[in-house]
């Protein structure tokens, strides 16, 4: 068994890491939990400390009975943000040449969640997904390219900047230029996604913000583009005539790092707003 009471790392082995062909996988298992407990995998930020972000977790797992599984995504085999925050869809400048679906690495976390769950005899069929910074960058991708069918609650918080649900503008700016269409467009709006934003997350001077042209029209920080994101695509969903199925939570006193993100993330982590997204809306 890889996996067991309290906090540890293991190698898991899967065609995503390439040569090396295994990657290190961080967890925390609290002492009391039943064949019903929830998994939610956590994704890291562009720092890639993924024991240090497990941790950030294992208080609220003790209360919310819930195994945390963060990932390693490491430099070394996943250089760059066009290997992990953006899932190798596309290579790195200058080539810029869309990969083939199956080196996509988004399928990666699908097969993660079976092998723990198999590992520690969990019942549940579905896992619940959260990234902070680049993690939140990789969530929406996956949420947005992929039919995530064991997904059962995605949630982001902090990005720099926001991929356009727009067909016409190229990924990983926007989603033209991979295959897509308006079915995944209407998937995308459809499913429930918590965006969680801190209202300290304001530094316009971040030496980590993009500033990109593309960034700097969605806003001047991380709380604007957030807030001005979720308004954008509340209106292409309209276009589309459905409804976004999405919610915006603006946490206090939250800035780009903060307990108060993670342990609210845990909190919504197989509950969230279901039946009434509006009653998130708390800008």
């Amino acid at each position: 068994m890889q996996v067991k009471t309290g906090a540890g790392w293991f190698k898991f082995e899967d065609r995503a890491r390439g040569a090396r062909g295994y990657i290190r996988v961080f967890y925390y298992i609290p002492e009391r939990i039943e064949p019903t407990s929830r998994i939610l995998i956590a994704l890291h930020g562009l720092d890639r400390v993924a024991a240090g972000f497990r941790n950030e977790f294992i208080a609220a797992a003790d209360r919310h009975g819930k195994i945390v599984i963060v990932p390693e995504f490491d430099i070394d085999a996943f250089p760059g943000v066009y290997a992990y925050n953006y899932g190798n869809v596309v290579s790195a400048p200058p080539n810029s040449q869309s990969n083939a679906r199956e080196e996509w690495n988004f399928e990666l976390i699908d097969r993660l969640f079976l092998s723990i769950k198999n590992d520690a005899q969990i019942q549940s069929e579905k896992f619940d997904l959260y990234g902070n910074s680049a993690g939140s960058q990789y969530v929406l991708r996956y949420v947005a390219l992929t039919e995530a069918p064991l997904l059962e609650k995605p949630i982001s918080s902090n990005s720099g900047i926001y991929m356009l649900p727009n067909l016409t503008v190229n990924y990983p700016n926007g989603m033209g230029g991979i295959g897509m269409g308006d079915a995944d467009l209407r998937r995308y709006f459809s499913r429930p996604l918590h965006i969680l934003l801190g209202d300290a997350d304001t530094d316009a001077t971040a030496a980590d913000l993009p500033r990109t042209p593309e960034a700097l029209a969605q806003g001047p920080h991380r709380l604007a583009r957030g807030l001005w994101h979720f308004e954008h695509c509340k209106s292409l969903a309209k276009t589309l005539g459905i409804e976004l199925a999405w919610t915006v939570e603006v946490v206090p006193g939250a800035q780009h790092i903060s307990r108060a993100i993670f342990d609210r993330a845990m909190a919504i982590s197989g509950s969230g707003c279901r039946g009434n997204p509006k009653a998130c809306y708390v800008a």
